[in-house]
């Protein structure tokens, strides 16, 4: 069953051009909390181990985000992503790993959190275990292994700081997403 889930997210939903229906899926389906005018893209790709996981400590996006094409969502080990958050296209989020001095290669879980007001740059490769913090910006194509400060802008690989931010407090992605992508 959690393969035919799989397929049919991952490989049909996610390329369906309706939020309605996309949005009807991942929230009835797959039990995503999917906050009010927040929108997932087309080609985002959702690993996860099943319905019943997902509902208990899967993937949490709260109000205002965006979410954008081909993003890859893994909420094997809780993905919480906070309010009027903007994630590029091309992101990948991890939760999962492999422990590399394990003879199996036995896998790992650690929870990320994005909190409020976060930017993740286009291709950026967020690992597990790591914090994101309010107001913080992921530039493009950062690998972030370590948690991130609030209102800190970090680059590179690894991801360093290289600025700070100063957040206006009206600031929000209150945009309602259109009814087909």
């Amino acid at each position: 069953m959690v393969r035919i889930l799989n397929f049919m997210t991952n490989y049909v939903i996610n390329r369906v051009p309706s939020y309605g229906l996309r949005h009807g899926w991942y929230r009835h389906v797959l039990g995503v909390k999917l906050g009010t005018s927040s929108a997932i893209f087309l080609g985002c790709y959702v690993w996860f181990y099943g319905p019943g996981a997902m509902r208990r400590n899967g993937l949490r996006i709260g109000d205002r985000c965006r979410i954008n094409r081909n993003c890859c969502l893994d909420s094997r080990g809780s993905l919480t992503i906070g309010n009027d958050v903007s994630v590029s296209p091309d992101v990948t989020i991890l939760t999962a790993s492999h422990h590399c001095n394990d003879a199996s290669f036995a896998l790992t879980h650690g929870p990320v959190v994005i909190e409020d007001h976060a930017w993740i740059g286009t291709r950026a490769l967020i690992l597990p275990g790591v914090r994101v913090g309010r107001g913080a910006v992921v530039g493009a194509g950062a690998v972030v292994t370590k948690d991130v400060a609030p209102l800190t802008v970090v680059g590179g690989n690894p991801a360093k700081p290289i600025g700070q931010r100063v957040l206006q407090p009206e600031y929000d992605l209150n945009l309602n997403p259109p009814l087909f992508e």
